[in-house]
């Protein structure tokens, strides 16, 4: 039986970009390999959700996973939690969270605390937040859970009677901005609440955090102090048929990054770890190349989740994008005569991070697939402009799982 490996390059399509001479990310890395498949297999643009509408990863991923999000989304928290590891549970409210920086004024100066932490610092970090949310417990008498992700990131998670994830964000999204007061979102006694609960969370965490010993060092050092704790995402978990129901397939997961391995573990993917394979810049391509390369031999479907080329995006730095799409090439090299000739190769992105925008965007995504007997067409390399040209045409995000189930042999005929 046929089995399909889909790689998804977080944020990685882009706008022409004038410091490339007006050429994309994509376009100028050299990457032998991914263009090899593009040139034999069929290609096309893909919007994750529709033409125009900027998508989170996690409402881009749930589709590519054949999940429409206006149904199943509930807000990015839980799958945040879940991916870190927290026993999230139906009724549960949680959020995800960013370590940032504030002002004497309270005006936000760097949304992600200049994003790398320390161990140490990631450990003296716990201990506040531990500190903070037994305080806060006692206090409304509900059970509150903070657990530390990746570089800035992090999860809150609150269980309890009369809570609700009807609440707004505290985060401005923006530098020069002052932190926002957290408001419920309706007229509820719950979210009321559950606003007053986790207002009180940022003020006690923030107290703590400016008086923090490493901070102190950070100072010292030219870093930006990690001052404020950032809250969004509010959620509770969706209620979904599991992937190996939905699509009758076996189905294993490699990411480095909470959300994404939160959204496969509640949709019931296997979700394999691999050392240090965190969603960093400094992320271990052949590691995670090579286990799921390996998955394959037991599963019928394989994805790979590259983080870091949304991360230079956002940090407007195309040449950082263009240095891990090549590691990602090499990686895939390296392992490719290792891949049965029964598999079929999907390489896209789940949405634009253009490094002049700095955010997600709207814009189409190029889509390539290969295997044993896709239909080629004109397109030779793997890049916006020339697989806007393939024989796939444009699809959506929800399309991803159906073409790949349909070449897996894995759906059911629609009519006699």
């Amino acid at each position: 039986m046929a089995r399909a490996f889909l790689i998804i390059l977080d944020g990685g399509a882009d706008r022409p970009v004038k410091e490339l001479y007006f050429r994309t990310p994509l376009e100028v890395a050299r990457k032998p390999m991914i263009d090899r498949l593009a040139c034999e297999g069929a290609c096309a643009i893909m919007y994750p959700i529709r033409p125009g509408v900027r998508p989170g990863s996690d409402t881009a991923h749930l589709a590519i996973f054949g999940y429409d999000p206006h149904v199943y989304y509930k807000g990015r928290g839980p799958f945040e939690a879940a991916g870190l590891g927290l026993d999230i549970k139906p009724g549960d409210v949680a959020l995800r969270t960013n370590l940032g920086t504030v002002d004497d004024k309270g005006i936000v100066v760097d949304r992600r605390a200049g994003r790398y932490f320390s161990p140490d610092e990631i450990k003296e970090i716990e201990n506040i937040m531990r500190e903070v949310c037994e305080q806060v417990s006692k206090e409304f008498g509900v059970e509150i859970v903070y657990k530390h992700g990746t570089e800035h990131r992090g999860a809150l998670l609150l269980r309890g009677e009369k809570i609700s994830h009807e609440v707004s964000s505290n985060d401005p999204h923006k530098v020069g901005l002052p932190v926002k007061k957290i408001e419920p979102l309706v007229k509820k006694p719950e979210a009321e609440r559950t606003a007053e609960i986790l207002n009180r969370f940022v003020e006690l965490a923030s107290e703590k955090l400016r008086k923090a010993e490493f901070n102190e060092r950070r100072k010292r050092e030219g870093k930006p102090p990690a001052n404020i704790i950032l809250l969004r995402g509010a959620g509770v978990l969706p209620e979904v048929e599991p992937i190996y129901e939905k699509f009758k397939i076996r189905a294993a997961m490699v990411a480095g990054i909470a959300l994404i391995k939160g959204i496969g573990k509640v949709l019931k993917f296997d979700v394999v770890d691999v050392p240090n394979y965190r969603g960093s810049r400094d992320d271990d391509f052949d590691a995670a190349f090579s286990t799921a390369v390996q998955l394959l031999a037991n599963y019928d479907l394989v994805f790979l989740h590259v983080k870091p080329t949304d991360a230079y995006g956002h940090d407007g730095d195309p040449h950082g994008k263009i240095n891990i799409i090549e590691r990602v090439d090499r990686a895939l090299a390296k392992v490719f005569d290792k891949i049965g000739d029964d598999v079929y190769i999907m390489i896209t992105c789940d949405h634009a991070t253009p490094v002049k925008v700095r955010d997600h965007t709207g814009d189409p995504v190029p889509l390539l697939l290969w295997g044993p007997d896709v239909q080629t067409d004109e397109c030779m390399k793997f890049g916006e402009r020339p697989c806007a040209k393939g024989v796939l045409g444009t699809v959506l995000g929800m399309d991803i799982m159906y073409i790949l189930c349909n070449y897996m042999g894995k759906l059911e005929k629609f009519g006699e």
